[in-house]
C-alpha cells in the first residue's frame, strides 16, 4: 500500500510527501524527517547531546535491571529460606511471586503522576521505596515480615518497569528508538536471569538474607545517581512556558508540575483504556505468554528440577538457571533492536519517509524460537537428558523471548508515542499478572502429565497467541486507522 503521510511529533498531525522537502523540516542522517520533530527549546530531551541521552538510557536500564535482579536473587535459596523460617519451599517461592504481582499492578497508578509531575520525581521516590522494602525483608525475623518487605520492594520496583519505555521514547526519535529500547528491554529481561547466577553464590557463602541486602544497597546507590544526574525527560511540545518560569534549582527540587494540567481521576484508568487498541492489546497478550513461558517458567521450576533431576547444589543451580537464559537473551538482542531500526528506516526510504510501525513486526519468525526452546527443554527434563542439552534449549528460548520483548515494546510505542507511559504500564501489568500465576501451576502441571507434555502445551499456547501478530503485519495499519488515535496527551 502506497503511503503519502508521515506522523509528526504530537502523533495527530500529518505531513504530506511534499512537506518532507520543506526547508524547516529537520532531517536525520538518512535524510528522513525526525519523528517526532524536535523543538528549538534547550530542555527538549530530543535536543540533549548524544552522550547525555545514552547515559540517561543506561541509567534507567540499570535501574530496571536492579529492580528485576532484586526480584529473583533469592530464587536459588528457597530451600535455605524455608528451613530457616520453618516454612515449605513453595511458600518461600511466594516471596518472588508477590514482588512480580505488585511490581506489575502499581505502575498503573503511578503513570498519571509521571505524565504531569514528571519522570524524575517518580524514579527518585520509588527507587528509595524499593531499597526500604529490600532492607525490611532482609532484616525481618518472620515469614510475614519478609513478605511485607517484598510487597514494598515490588511497589518500588514497579516504576522503572512501568515507565522505563516512556523515558526511552522521550529521548529518541522513532528511527533510532529500537536500539536503545533493546538495551532497556535486555536489562529488564536479564535481571531475573543474572539473579540466580549470583544468588546461588551469595546464599551459600553469606546466607539467604544477603539476597535482599545486596540489591537494597545497589538501589540506594542508584537513588543517589538519580538525584544528582537524572534530568527531567517529560516535555510539552505545545506549551513549555512553565519551564521559563523555573530556575535550575526549582527543576531539581520539584518546584511544581512539569505540564500545565491536573491529574484527573480518569487518568488512573488511562493504561486500561489503551487495551481497546488492537496494536496494544494483541502484542500485550502474546508478550505476557512469552515472558512467562520463556523466562518465568524456568525461574519457578528450575530450583526444583536442578536438584531432583541433576542433583545440583545451590551454586550449580544458580548457574543452570541463569547462564543459558542470559546468553540466549544477549544473542537475541544482537538480532533485535538495531535490526528493527534498520528495517523501519529502509521501509521509510521506499515510502516517502513514512516509518510504518508494522515493519517492526518483520522480526516475528525469530520469536518462534521461544516455543521451540521451551518444548525441547521439557523433553530434556522428562527424558533425563544431559544438563547441557537442557541448557541449550533454555538459551534458544531466551533468544526468542528477547527478540519478542524488544519488538513488542518498540512496535506498541511507535503506534502511540504520546501514550508510551500507559503502554509501558499495561505491558508490565499483563506480563506480571500472567507470570505471577505460573508459580502455582508450573511444577504441578509437569509432575502430573510429564514435563515434555506440560512444557510443549505451554509452548503451543505461545505459538497460537502469535497468530494475531501475523494479522497485524498485514492489517495493523488499517486497524489503527479504523480505531483512530487517542486524544489525551496531545501536549507531549
Amino acid at each position: 500500500m502506497e503511503h503519502d503521510s508521515l506522523e509528526k511529533s504530537n502523533g495527530d498531525n500529518i505531513t504530506s510527501k511534499a512537506d518532507i522537502a520543506h526547508p524547516e523540516l529537520k532531517l536525520d542522517h538518512h535524510d528522513l524527517p525526525f519523528v517526532p520533530q524536535p523543538s528549538d527549546h534547550p530542555d527538549d530531551p530530543l535536543n540533549f547531546t548524544k552522550w547525555r541521552k545514552v547515559y540517561i538510557a543506561l541509567l534507567i536500564s540499570v535501574t530496571g535491571f536492579t529492580a528485576q535482579l532484586g526480584s529473583s536473587l533469592i530464587n536459588p535459596a528457597f530451600v535455605q529460606m524455608s528451613k530457616d523460617l520453618d516454612i515449605t519451599v513453595e511458600k518461600a517461592s511466594y516471596s518472588t511471586t508477590v514482588f512480580i504481582l505488585f511490581g506489575g499492578v502499581l505502575s498503573m497508578f503511578v503513570v498519571p503522576f509521571a505524565n504531569v509531575y514528571g519522570r524524575r520525581i517518580v524514579y527518585i521516590i520509588f527507587t528509595i521505596t524499593a531499597a526500604a522494602g529490600a532492607f525490611a525483608s532482609a532484616g525481618a525475623p518472620t515469614y510475614g515480615g519478609v513478605i511485607g518487605g517484598r510487597v514494598l520492594n515490588g511497589i518500588g520496583g514497579s516504576v522503572p518497569l512501568g515507565i522505563g519505555a516512556a523515558t526511552i521514547c522521550d529521548l529518541f526519535i522513532q528511527g533510532e528508538r529500537g536500539f536503545y529500547m533493546g538495551i532497556y528491554t535486555l536489562s529488564v529481561t536479564n535481571g531475573p536471569h543474572v539473579a540466580p547466577i549470583a544468588g546461588g553464590y551469595i546464599a551459600q557463602r553469606l546466607g539467604w538474607r544477603w539476597c535482599f541486602w545486596i540489591p537494597g544497597i545497589m538501589q540506594v546507590g542508584l537513588w543517589v545517581l538519580l538525584i544528582f544526574t537524572l534530568p527531567e525527560t517529560l516535555f510539552s511540545r505545545k506549551d513549555n512556558s512553565r519551564l521559563e518560569r523555573q530556575s535550575h534549582t526549582q527543576k531539581l527540587l520539584f518546584h511544581s508540575k512539569v505540564l500545565d494540567r491536573s491529574v484527573r481521576p480518569t487518568d488512573f484508568v488511562g493504561s486500561l483504556r489503551m487495551v481497546q487498541y488492537a496494536a496494544v492489546l494483541l502484542p500485550c497478550v502474546w508478550y505476557a505468554s512469552a515472558n512467562t513461558f520463556g523466562s518465568a517458567l524456568f525461574a519457578v521450576t528450575g530450583s526444583h528440577l536442578a536438584a531432583t533431576v541433576y542433583h545440583f547444589n545451590v551454586k550449580q543451580t544458580g548457574l543452570f538457571m541463569g547462564v543459558p537464559l542470559t546468553v540466549g537473551c544477549i544473542i537475541g538482542e544482537a538480532a533485535a533492536g538495531w535490526v528493527s531500526d534498520s528495517i523501519i528506516n529502509a521501509y521509510a526510504r521506499r515510502h516517502g519517509g513514512y516509518r510504518k510501525p508494522e515493519a517492526r513486526l518483520f522480526l516475528l519468525p525469530l520469536t518462534t524460537l521461544l516455543a521451540v526452546g521451551t518444548a525441547t527443554y521439557g523433553y530434556c527434563i522428562q527424558s533425563h537428558r544431559p544438563w547441557i542439552d537442557a541448557a541449550v534449549c533454555m538459551a534458544i528460548s531466551g533468544l526468542g523471548t528477547q527478540v519478542g520483548t524488544t519488538m513488542i515494546y518498540t512496535y506498541a510505542t511507535d503506534c502511540y508515542k504520546p501514550q508510551s507511559g500507559e503502554i509501558g504500564a499495561v505491558i508490565n501489568l499483563f506480563k506480571s499478572v500472567f507470570a505471577f500465576n505460573v508459580g502455582f501451576y508450573g511444577l504441578p502441571f509437569g509432575e502430573s502429565v510429564g514435563f515434555d507434555v506440560s512444557f510443549s502445551t505451554l509452548a503451543a499456547i505461545n505459538l497460537v497467541l502469535l497468530l494475531p501478530l501475523v494479522f497485524l503485519v498485514f492489517k495493523g495499519e488499517a486497524v489503527r486507522n479504523w480505531q483512530g488515535t487517542p486524544k489525551d496527551h496531545a501536549d507531549i
